[in-house]
């Protein structure tokens, strides 16, 4: 039996256009007065996580930064946490420099960059429904460098994004060896950054862990690089139709696609029939 469901949510839960659909919306609240515990697993901030999934009455966790934070949100604080040092983080930053390449650090639920960055993503993204997610998500600083320095509680995520991947495949030639760092692909010229203790599919087991609930009662969906630990911890695990090839093979079963409903479709088929 089915009691805690975690769900990725671009290319998952949300459609491409980040909306949650009413279809989806039903099936999560049809698992819930199952007794079924939903929890949002995403790479996301916690600060961009969309206000129509976060004002759902029964999230009561979610994890976030590629599991680096589960935040409990009855309580208000964070339950557990795998930050990277602020000196490996500026290590890995220091070598991801360029005009054009776009750098971030997020902390304490946020993404911070410079004017520089804010430009490059306006240039990227300013005709797309991710906009409005980094406006909600983000905070521009004044020094890259020195509000770095100034993070106290540890570094959650960083993103880098290139123009084309042999840039990327440059950078990550510098910083592969870094010690203490977990490397995630999400899209052919980007790269996110994590603590190397930092897994979605570990933070979402621990919360179980803590809950009562045991690997066979978990189920996990997701479509990317960045939700492999989050399939293979799983006791049961469904890819989306729009998954990357490595995801679907690894998976125990395929839905539809995250235009087409597939997380109601699977919550009904394998975690309420």
């Amino acid at each position: 039996m089915i009691r805690l469901i975690g769900l990725d949510l671009d290319g998952t839960l949300l459609t491409r256009d980040k909306r949650l659909t009413d279809r989806n919306k039903e099936a999560l609240s049809e698992a819930w007065k199952r007794g079924i515990e939903v929890v949002p697993v995403t790479g996301r901030p916690r600060s961009g996580i969309p206000r129509e999934v976060t004002e759902l009455p029964f999230i009561h966790y979610t994890i976030t930064s590629n599991g680096a934070v589960t935040f409990d949100r009855k309580a208000g604080k964070a339950v557990r946490e795998r930050y990277m040092t602020v000196p490996t983080a500026i290590s890995v930053l220091e070598k991801a420099r360029g005009d054009d390449i776009i750098r971030e650090y997020f902390t304490g639920g946020f993404g911070f960059h410079d004017e520089k960055t804010r430009e490059l993503l306006r240039e990227r993204f300013g005709k797309t429904p991710v906009i409005g997610y980094l406006r909600q998500s983000r905070k521009l600083v004044e020094d890259f460098r020195g509000s770095i320095e100034e993070v106290r509680e540890g570094i959650e995520n960083i993103s880098i994004m290139c123009r084309s991947p042999l840039k990327k495949e440059e950078i990550l030639g510098q910083i592969r060896d870094i010690r203490g760092i977990r490397i995630i692909y999400p899209w052919p010229t980007d790269l996110e950054i994590t603590s190397d203790k930092a897994d979605k599919g570990e933070a979402l087991l621990e919360l179980g862990r803590m809950l009562g609930i045991g690997r066979d009662e978990i189920m996990a969906m997701g479509d990317g690089n960045n939700d492999l630990g989050l399939m293979k911890a799983a006791g049961l695990s469904v890819a989306m139709g729009n998954s990357d090839p490595e995801i679907l093979q690894v998976s125990d079963y395929v839905t539809k696609d995250n235009d087409h409903d597939g997380v109601a479709e699977a919550i009904r088929q394998y975690a309420l029939s």
